[in-house]
């Protein structure tokens, strides 16, 4: 990985032993790694949220339809006469 040589290069350039300046950059690849989203990740996501959206928008689509039917029937039948 050029990333990881370039850091262990920078290392050994501010005078740390090369076989130490590769077991930090090492350290500080894998600390990334393991606390960075992926290109996977975020696209993964992205799908879960455009999931949820799609069902946001077809449940308040449901709602205006259901609110205005009960508001006809509450004005149209209440109080009851009798």
């Amino acid at each position: 990985m050029t990333d990881r040589l370039s850091l262990t290069n920078a290392l050994t350039d501010a005078n740390i032993d090369r076989q130490k300046a590769e077991r930090i950059a090492t350290e500080i690849f894998d600390a990334i790694h393991d606390n960075v989203a992926t290109k996977q990740d975020l696209q993964a996501l992205e799908a879960k949220l455009d999931l949820v959206k799609y069902q946001l928008i077809t449940r308040s689509g449901g709602l205006m339809v259901l609110l205005p039917g009960l508001l006809f029937a509450a004005l149209h039948y209440w109080p009851p006469h009798g």
